[in-house]
Formats: structure tokens, sequence, C-alpha cells
């Protein structure tokens, strides 16, 4: 009883951390940031210099490695950490009593994260390119307009207007029209986050801590801790964004061929290799076409996925799958697999005929459930399953499970077959 108790809790709180894993990597930054900000005075008073240079170090490594591997956001994010930074150092570091300077600093605060939420959206390439140079040409359009209207007439008048918030600023340095930029930034962040959201929820947490950093700018070199965390966590999204063009196959979310051998490599002793291919895929895309074919792939990559009994899922190339059991014997990963074959051939798949689709969403909701029967399809899968033998290479174990896999088919396929 207590051991079903706590496997039900198990299987009820991990999907929560798994959905809550790529927002590890930005909690983690903003709470370093945190806690090291007591720290910055001693270690700037003997690594000041080192610190000072590190952001620029940091950045240009950032554009030239974002550059290579055509990760627009992040580029153009480090574009906007390191102006912000070097605006600080160079015309910030006053007392905000001074109207000038306050005046500058509020237009930073107001406009920082209305750029931030705008490069969520700008069209991912490369920063060096015709399409990334649109946010730089936009910052540069913005240093412009405020250099024109910091030697125009209405100057007095914006510096009267801007100086009206500072006394409403009593709990923070952050006025409160930037209060209102922020929450409308961080908004925009979250709004419909991808399936890898990574990128995404790095640019909210660098958004986040210069929200920080404007609230406190008075603390001692609080731009320099902001600026080296931010580009830190860049640097590590950029790496995590590399490894999932690597690994992950981006149609289904499944780990991919390399990802499979890689893993393979790492194995010694005994384990189950599965080979698993869908049936008559080829008719799903001569018939129904490549979107079906795409949501067939997707469908059965699910299902793939929620295999237990420790097995781990992987997209081999086409309409072919990889399962890897650790366990050694069939009859303790048989009853998994043949619980994903039946889950996979039950489940029913509408089909939706996209040139037939209704003009408005009232007349969807009318046809919403009409027809359902005539448009469904049926998916199976036939798995062959191979147990590596002690001294046997990979390839021999693949090959072997693909001898079963054809068996299988050959026994009238949606089955599963053990290799000799």
């Amino acid at each position: 009883m207590k051991y079903a108790l706590i496997s039900t809790t198990l299987r009820w709180i991990v999907p929560y951390i798994t959905a809550l894993r790529p927002a590890a990597l930005p909690l983690m930054a903003i709470l370093s940031a945190w806690l090291c900000l007591p720290f910055m005075p001693r270690w700037y008073a003997e690594y000041g210099f080192l610190l000072q240079l590190l952001p620029y170090g940091l950045g240009m490594l950032l554009l030239l490695l974002a550059q290579l591997f055509n990760q627009g956001r992040i580029g153009q994010m480090t574009l906007l950490t390191l102006a912000t930074y070097a605006l600080i150092q160079q015309r910030l570091q006053v007392q905000l009593s001074d109207a000038d300077a306050y005046w500058l600093f509020f237009w930073l605060c107001l406009l920082w994260p209305l750029n931030a939420a705008g490069i969520r959206y700008l069209p991912e390439r490369r920063p060096l390119s015709v399409g990334g140079l649109i946010f730089p040409v936009i910052l540069g359009l913005q240093f412009l307009a405020l250099a024109a209207l910091s030697i125009s007439d209405g100057y007095s008048a914006s510096i009267a207007w801007t100086a009206s918030f500072r006394e409403q600023a009593s709990a923070g340095l952050l006025p409160l029209p930037a209060w209102i930029s922020f929450t409308l930034g961080a908004a925009l962040m979250v709004n419909r986050l991808p399936r890898q959201s990574e990128t995404v929820l790095a640019l909210l947490a660098v958004l986040l801590l210069h929200g920080g950093l404007f609230y406190r700018l008075d603390a001692s070199q609080i731009s320099v801790l902001v600026s080296i965390v931010s580009l830190l966590l860049l640097f590590a999204t950029l790496l995590i964004n590399n490894h999932h063009l690597a690994f992950i196959d981006e149609l289904t979310g499944l780990p991919g061929r390399r990802a499979l051998m890689n893993d393979l490599k790492h194995r010694h002793g005994h384990y189950l290799l599965v080979m698993a291919d869908i049936d008559h895929f080829k008719q799903f895309n001569d018939t129904h076409g490549h979107d079906v074919g795409d949501e067939v792939l997707r469908l059965v990559a699910a299902q793939l996925n929620k295999t237990r009994g420790g097995g781990r899922a992987y997209r081999y190339g086409g309409e072919e799958f990889t399962l890897i059991f650790p366990s050694s014997g069939l009859s303790e990963c048989l009853p998994f697999i043949e619980a994903t074959r039946e889950r996979i051939a039950s489940y029913p798949l509408a089909v939706r005929n996209r040139q037939q689709r209704p003009d408005n969403q009232r007349q969807g909701q009318k046809k919403r459930g009409q027809n359902n029967r005539r448009n469904m399809l049926t998916i199976t899968m036939s798995f062959g399953v191979a147990r590596r033998n002690r001294g046997e290479t990979i390839e021999d174990v693949m090959k072997r499970a693909d001898n079963a896999l054809y068996k299988a088919k050959e026994n009238g396929r949606n089955r599963v077959e053990q290799a000799k």
C-alpha cells in the first residue's frame, strides 16, 4: 500500500518536473545573481579590472558563436546586454539625483523590456545578415531619437516629466512607466511558449535580471554582475540549443539517431534493443499527404515516449524508431513493449482535410464531431527485439533486431518478434 502510494505520487509529479526542466537554468541564473550581489564589492576590489572587461569578452565570443550557429535571438539579446552595460558604465556612474542622468535612466528603463520582447518575436537570422541587422538598426534609431530630443526645445519639458516619476519610485529606482513596460515585456515573452522553450525562458530571465538591475542600480557593481550572469546564461542556452540540433529530432522531439549511437557506445553488459517500424507508412503519405504523415510520426513518438519499464525511445530515421531497455530479460520487458504496441494500435487518428476547413470558428464548431468515423485512421507498428549478448558489437545487435522486425512484418505486422 505504501509503495503503491509512492509510485502513484511519482507518476503524478514527474511530468510536472519534466515540464519545468527548461526553466531550471534561468532560475539558477537569477538565484546566483541574488546570492552573489553582497559579495561584489569585495570581488571588485580584488579583480575589478578583470570583472569590468569580462562582459565585453563574453559578449564578443557570444556574438561570434551566434553568427556561426545561426542563433539570432541569442545574438540580439547579447547585443542589447552589451549596449546596456556600456551605457551604464559610461553615462550612469553618477547620482540619479542629477536631472540629465535620471532622464537617460528613465528612457533606458522604459525601452529596455520592449526591445527585449521584440527580440522574442524577431525571425531567427544570423546577427550579421540582412534580417539580423534589423534589431541593431532599431536600437540605432532609438538612440538617434533620444539624441535629437536632448538637443530640441522639448528637452526641458521631457526632463520635468521624467523627474515627476522620481519621487514615486521610493521603494526602488524603477519608475512606474518602467514597471508597466517590464510587466508587458514579460507577458509578451511567455505568450505561446514553443515546445523547445529554453531560448525564450533564457530571454525572460535576462529581462528579469535587468529589471533587478534598474531597480537596484545604486547597489555596488550590480551592472557588472547582471551583465556577466546574463551573458553566461545566454552562452549556456546557446550550447543547449546546439545540443538539441545535434541530438534531438525536430519533428518528434525524441532523441535522434546520433543520440542513439552515442547512448549505445556508453552501454556495457546486457540490454534490450527494440527496432520498431510504422506499418504501411508510405500509404499514409501517398493517400493523405505529408502533413498527415508528420502527424502520424508525432503521435507514434508521443506514445513510444510513454513506454514504461525503463524503455527510452529514439527516432532512428524515417518511420523507424528504437527503444532501449536496460533490463536484460525479454520476459521483463515484453509486457511494456506489448502495452505500447496496443496503445498505438487503439489510438484513433482523425484526418482533417485542410482544403475543406470552414471559413470561420462558428462553422467549425457546427461541423466538429461530424463524420469522425469516416475520417479516422488506425496506426499499427511492428517490433523486433534483440538482447545484447556479451561481446556483441552494436552493429550486430542492431542487425539482429532488424531481422526480427522484418520477421514481424512477414508474419502479419502489428506484432512483436524476438531475435534469435
